[in-house]
């Protein structure tokens, strides 16, 4: 049998799993708000909310976990059969590190107080700026190709 079939039953039942385990979080939280007369699960005493939230939170860990294995073992599988793949691998891989770098460097920081009074600092201020500025710069380059790529068919 395939590992990518024997992934694909994986991620099956884990999807399955995670369905009930929604079922049985969202029947839970709202017992829990009935129970205090609560009209939102976040006026739930975090212990409370706690105790219905983490079984579906650790399938949620598990379910990354496995997802990154399947890629790291399909992306090294695939670049062991195919070692001229490499460099086009390495080429993404530093153009992506030049856009986060871009956007580093174009964010702010600026310490700022958040909703419920904590600070954010102008560190913390500055890697969220610059997410988001990467996140620009990738949609205009997504953007442009589609351009590009759409004016190319009509040429032909």
């Amino acid at each position: 049998m395939k590992i990518s079939k024997i992934l694909s039953y994986i991620v099956l039942a884990l999807g399955a799993v995670g369905i009930a385990l929604w079922f049985v979080m969202n029947s839970s939280i709202s017992t829990l708000m009935e129970e205090n007369g609560v009209s939102e699960a976040r006026e739930l005493p975090e212990d409370m909310a706690y105790g219905a939230v983490n079984p579906l939170y650790m399938l949620t860990l598990v379910v990354f976990v496995i997802a990154i294995i399947a890629t790291l073992i399909t992306v090294f599988s695939a670049l062991a059969k195919n070692p001229g793949g490499l460099k086009n691998t390495l080429i993404g891989i530093v153009a992506f590190l030049v856009i986060l770098g871009i956007g580093y460097v174009l964010a702010e920081g600026v310490e700022t107080t958040m909703k419920d009074g904590e600070m954010l600092s102008a560190t913390e201020s500055k890697l969220v700026g610059a997410g988001l500025y990467s996140f620009y710069i990738l949609a205009i380059i997504a953007i442009g190709m589609m351009i590009v790529s759409g004016v190319q068919k009509l040429i032909k």
